[in-house]
């Protein structure tokens, strides 16, 4: 696990465009797992990620609150779900998402999406508040989402893993 103290915009911004220069060394990576409050950082993460990737200046990177899925027209492909109002059904392009390895798969508030539909290789990261900034917590799941947080302390020094 890593943990990174994040003192504003810039560094959710950073660290997002750090995961989309860092994504294509993992390609067993395809799910990213966001979770956090409201207001945290999940869309402005998955903004800076998307942007910073090959066609990310076409797409238009919103909150899918009330479109529950958006796909961005980069390279990888990504889908943007967001599951916050999804109940108990999830959308069959979530689904679908997850399982083709040619789609980099974001899903902000994961912690609806159930322990069944999880893929085999995500990395699963929550923000938290605390007095003055906002923690990241970052956890590994599988081979390629643990050397990419191994790679993070060379651009990070200041992350605690």
């Amino acid at each position: 696990m890593a943990v990174l103290k994040l003192a504003g915009l810039e560094d959710t911004t950073r660290i997002g465009q750090w995961l989309a220069q860092s994504l294509p060394a993992c390609p067993a990576l395809r799910a990213l797992l966001l979770r956090g409050p409201l207001g945290s950082g999940k869309t402005t993460l998955t903004r800076a990620l998307v942007e910073a990737l090959p066609g990310g200046a076409l797409a238009e990177v919103a909150s899918p609150s009330f479109t529950v899925c958006n796909h961005y027209p980069t390279s990888p492909p990504v889908l943007h779900c967001d599951l916050y109002r999804s109940g108990s059904l999830l959308p069959d392009e979530l689904v679908e998402g997850l399982d083709d390895p040619a789609v980099l798969t974001i899903v902000e508030w994961a912690e609806y999406l159930p322990e069944a539909e999880l893929p085999e290789e995500y990395l699963d990261i929550s923000f938290e508040s605390c007095e003055e900034s906002r923690l990241l917590l970052m956890q590994a799941h599988g081979h390629s989402a643990t050397a990419l947080l191994g790679s993070l302390r060379a651009v990070w020094p200041e992350s605690e893993a």
